[in-house]
């Protein structure tokens, strides 16, 4: 299953012409992240075990404007031992308008190293895997 989450683009993530900045994305990517967080730990404090970013990517379809409200969906697209994939999509006013994918480690934040993901955070993540290519 994926998650949808609502977004009203702000003026100040865009140029002059009304387009959404592409540094806007990742702020918006990383926010509507946030409730897959809280299930993972409610308190938002991860230690000693917990998630790190270790690579971002985005691909962009066509511009985002300032004119209405987008859709991001969010969900994990590959889930394994040590690491997990994370697919968001922006849409707006029905057409897809970039892609982004952001890889995840289990960490341990005492010990400074990958580590598996835990059974409790597997748990949450299978919740939101999803193939958006399946029928």
């Amino acid at each position: 299953m994926y998650m949808t989450t609502a977004l009203t683009p702000q003026f100040a993530d865009a140029d002059m012409q009304g387009h959404v900045n592409f540094l806007a994305y990742s702020k918006w990517f990383d926010r509507v992240r946030t409730p897959i967080y809280r299930e993972l730990d409610p308190t938002l404090n991860f230690n000693p075990h917990g998630m790190v970013v270790l690579k971002t990517e985005m691909t962009f379809l066509k511009e985002v404007s300032v004119t209405s409200d987008v859709q991001i969906r969010t969900w994990v697209s590959l889930l394994g031992n040590k690491s997990l994939e994370v697919t968001q999509d922006v849409w707006q006013e029905g057409v897809r308008r970039a892609v982004g994918k952001t890889i995840f480690c289990g960490f341990n934040f005492e010990t400074h190293s990958s580590e598996p993901i835990s059974d409790e955070f597997r748990a949450v993540f299978e919740k939101y895997r999803w193939d958006e290519h399946a029928n």
